[in-house]
């Protein structure tokens, strides 16, 4: 089945968009964050890439702050504290 996560994930006033595509394989997570939202400190059980589709944000992970850009991405280790903050509207991928 074909998707285009860019048509199915809208940026809202209210809040982060969210779009899960999964199989036994693996998972896909679309998040949209407006300009300023962030996702609040937690982990992944699983090692997990976080992949910028467009926009700009800021990745924080065991104390060190990463700039990441359109077309950037950063693999996220397993169980390790970690948060993001949009610095402009942006969307982004998450591979499990």
């Amino acid at each position: 089945m074909k998707h285009v996560l860019m048509e199915e994930i809208a940026l809202s006033e209210d809040g982060k968009i969210v779009k899960v595509l999964s199989n036994p394989s693996f998972k896909l997570i679309g998040l949209g964050l407006k300009k300023e939202q962030s996702l609040d400190k937690h982990s992944t059980s699983s090692k997990a890439i976080l992949i910028v589709q467009s926009g700009n944000v800021d990745f924080f992970i065991k104390g060190e702050k990463y700039n990441l850009q359109s077309g950037s991405f950063f693999e996220i280790p397993e169980n390790v504290e970690h948060e993001v903050k949009a610095n402009i509207d942006s969307y982004l991928y998450l591979i499990k």
